[in-house]
């Protein structure tokens, strides 16, 4: 593998590890009053690639483009959340965007398959997140 290609790899995991960190602390933070609204993925789609163009950003797949959604750390009072009010200078907010198009945005990308390997499945990443937990238990 090419240092580049090692860079990106790394970055990628870096990125990954980040959104699950905001993914727990934006779930803890979150409000409970949209958990009632029950999603439909049907509709969820073409707001997805159409309505929000999500795809321009996360890929039409959810999980190829600059920020993996696939799979989904989120739950869905923690998806509104962090979708109206993103705390991550990459993604806009959407503070416009109403609780049932999202929660229905949220339902779509959890039906869609996990695309990436394991994590035992690469051993780079294995042997990344082992030295992270070495580093975290001293």
């Amino acid at each position: 593998m090419s240092h580049c290609s090692t860079l990106r790899v790394s970055l990628g995991i870096a990125l990954a590890l980040l959104g699950t960190l905001a993914a727990a602390v934006l779930s803890a933070q979150a409000p409970p009053g949209n958990a009632a609204i029950v999603g439909d993925t049907a509709r969820g789609q073409p707001l997805f690639a159409d309505t929000f163009n999500c795809y321009a950003c996360h890929g039409f797949d959810a999980q190829s483009g600059e920020r993996r959604l696939v799979p989904l750390n989120y739950t869905q009072d923690g998806f509104i959340t962090f979708v109206q009010s993103s705390p991550v200078p990459n993604m806009p907010a959407f503070p416009d965007a109403s609780a049932q198009d999202l929660a229905d945005i949220y339902a779509y990308i959890r039906t869609i398959p996990v695309d990436a390997p394991a994590v035992d499945d690469l051993p780079l990443l294995r042997d990344i997140l082992e030295r992270k937990n070495r580093a975290a238990a001293q």
